[in-house]
């Protein structure tokens, strides 16, 4: 007589459940991400959870499911790299094709199989390929990491008992103030992103066991503020004691390795450190100026300690950039901005028409425009500059597309600068490609210019978002032309219309004999090439006369005018414009 196998007890039970929120925003990343019109998970034991885009898609997986869930779940386990696929998906055996299927395996944190990712394209809908089995392997590790178990932190304080124990040291140190040590765990997306979410939380419960073990001065106080954000509070304690702490807290994080996916992961943190100043009761100054003296740490190679000084130049204005990173924050939220308008003169009878660089601006509470030299090294420090570029171009799009009437009657090119990182993002050039056209904006309307140093920087996006754009009627122009090592190598690489002289150069015109060989070198070449040159801080009618006489074919700068409301350009006649000018 046979004895009947074990029962196998159901994996999935013994799971982690992410809450029901977690699981469609992943499930609506692999949707978006795979165009599917159904994606469904499978676990071990029949528990499963979809999302469909239409009614067709949920009668397909169902039927899927009832003649074919298991041996499925076992055809994709048994796969190669756990992966199967389809572009001739039958319900039943010998039914008619429905559509397309991809699916790949769910595996826990050891590897072993926990269910399986489906998706399913209708027949209307692109065939599957290798770009989607790929896509799908690496958004089935991202949801499999939903059901892997979260490391549990050491205990430590809560930021609430944190400030409270510093409030009742300060209080009572008669004049001996504190430290505070502000740590960050480095370069942890490069770990999320190598090695999944699981891989952070696994770095930071090992981060803060090491700070938990490590011997504190009495009534010393260790808090996780969240993420990879840890402080330290050190009472009647000097900068110079508090930098030896930090040190040594570098150094026993640095010799802790983590195992992380089976695999040894040395660990670093970089710590900042400040003094309490006296009635910073909440540490909203300490923590602030400890936080700009670790940024400042990771900018000088990471795992290491810097203490906050008031006359380091690079931390001021870290510290700066902070504050006014959150104004312009705001102030993209809040639409406080403008655009202003300067035109780019012809010295000569020059093709194109009218040309107007357009800049951006932000509007103060006192309802003044504030110059981009006061916001763009927050703007750059702090990634927002695609976010900025955006923005102003929504706004100019909107001015543009209202003034379509008045326009029509004018040759007229609004120059607009890009940011090296729109440049070098898909996703930006992918919204911008789908504001320009007859029906938006006339690319004829349109100039892009793009500082030698950004291009240079991309060169290969460069040459893409310049040859995708100038087939929609675009220009470009090369910004801030002559500052970079390998102007005249990489200008035959970019397709531009217009090169503009660095104002540098025309400061020196008069002057400087090397500058005024450059410029007039500049000015033969860009001629034979086709290429219309600008010089720009012009601000004297002698500098304009000179480089008249040299050859440039127009001019930009405050000789002209200040930089005044786009409106104002879109209301003005060709003829009010252009008896303006010298």
């Amino acid at each position: 007589m046979t004895r009947p196998a074990p029962a196998q007890p159901n994996r999935s039970s013994q799971l982690p459940r992410p809450s029901p929120a977690a699981l469609e925003d992943a499930l609506r990343r692999v949707q978006a991400k795979l165009d599917a019109a159904l994606v469904a998970i499978r676990l071990d034991g029949g528990a499963s959870q979809s999302l469909v885009r239409d009614v067709p898609g949920a009668r397909v997986l169902e039927d899927l499911w009832r003649h074919g869930g298991e041996g499925l779940t076992e055809q994709v386990r048994s796969a190669p790299d756990g992966l199967l696929g389809t572009n001739r998906l039958r319900a039943e055996r010998n039914g008619p094709v429905c559509g397309k299927l991809v699916a790949a395996a769910l595996r826990d944190a050891s590897g072993t199989p926990i269910g399986i990712l489906v998706a399913l394209r209708s027949i209307d809908q692109p065939k599957l390929g290798p770009d989607e089995s790929q896509r799908i392997i690496e958004l089935a590790a991202e949801v499999s990491q939903l059901y892997a178990p979260t490391p549990r932190l050491p205990v430590l304080l809560s930021w609430s008992t944190f400030q409270e124990r510093a409030r009742a040291e300060e209080n009572s140190s008669s004049g001996a103030c504190g430290c505070i040590l502000y740590g960050d765990l480095d370069q942890l997306h490069v770990l999320n992103k190598l090695a999944g979410l699981s891989a952070g939380d696994q770095a930071i419960a090992a981060v803060g066991s090491v700070l938990q073990e490590q011997p504190m001065p009495d009534r010393a106080g260790v808090c996780h503020i969240s993420g990879d954000r840890f402080a330290a509070y050190l009472p009647k304690t000097s900068l110079s004691q508090a930098r030896r702490v930090a040190e040594q807290l570098c150094r026993a994080v640095s010799e802790r390795c983590a195992v992380i996916g089976g695999v040894r992961t040395r660990l670093s943190i970089s710590f900042g450190v400040a003094s309490v100043p006296p009635g910073d009761l909440e540490l909203t100054q300490a923590i602030a100026a400890a936080e700009t003296a670790c940024r400042s740490a990771k900018d000088r190679g990471r795992g290491r300690v810097e203490v906050y000084q008031d006359s380091d130049t690079s931390m001021v204005q870290r510290s700066d950039d902070v504050l006014i990173a959150s104004k312009l924050r705001r102030s993209l939220e809040s639409e406080r901005f403008g655009v202003v308008a300067q035109p780019l003169v012809p010295l000569v009878r020059a093709p194109g028409g009218e040309y107007f660089e357009l800049l951006v601006r932000l509007v103060s509470d006192t309802g003044s425009f504030v110059s981009p030299t006061h916001f763009m090294s927050a703007a750059t420090r702090y990634q927002m500059l695609i976010d900025l570029d955006r923005a102003m171009l929504m706004r100019v799009f909107e001015r543009l597309k209202a003034a379509r009437e008045q326009l029509s009657e004018r040759t007229v090119r609004f120059s607009v600068n890009l940011s090296g990182p729109s440049i070098g993002n898909p996703d930006f050039l992918e919204w911008l490609s789908a504001q320009i056209g007859p029906k938006q904006v006339p690319g004829e309307w349109l100039q892009f210019e793009i500082t030698e140093t950004a291009a240079v920087a991309n060169v290969s996006q460069t040459q893409t978002l310049i040859r995708h754009l100038r087939a929609r009627g675009c220009e470009f122009a090369l910004d801030d032309f002559g500052t970079g090592v390998s102007s005249l190598a990489y200008l035959k690489s970019f397709d531009v219309s217009m090169l503009k002289l660095d104002g540098s150069f025309t400061h020196d015109l008069l002057t400087d004999v090397r500058s005024e060989s450059l410029v007039r070198g500049v000015a033969q070449l860009a001629r034979s090439m086709g290429i219309q040159t600008v010089a720009e801080c012009v601000e004297s009618e002698s500098v304009r006369q000179r480089l008249l006489e040299i050859g440039v074919d127009r001019a930009q700068g405050f000789l002209y005018g200040q930089p005044v409301p786009l409106e104002s350009v879109l209301k003005a006649s060709e003829e009010e414009l252009a008896g303006s000018a010298p």
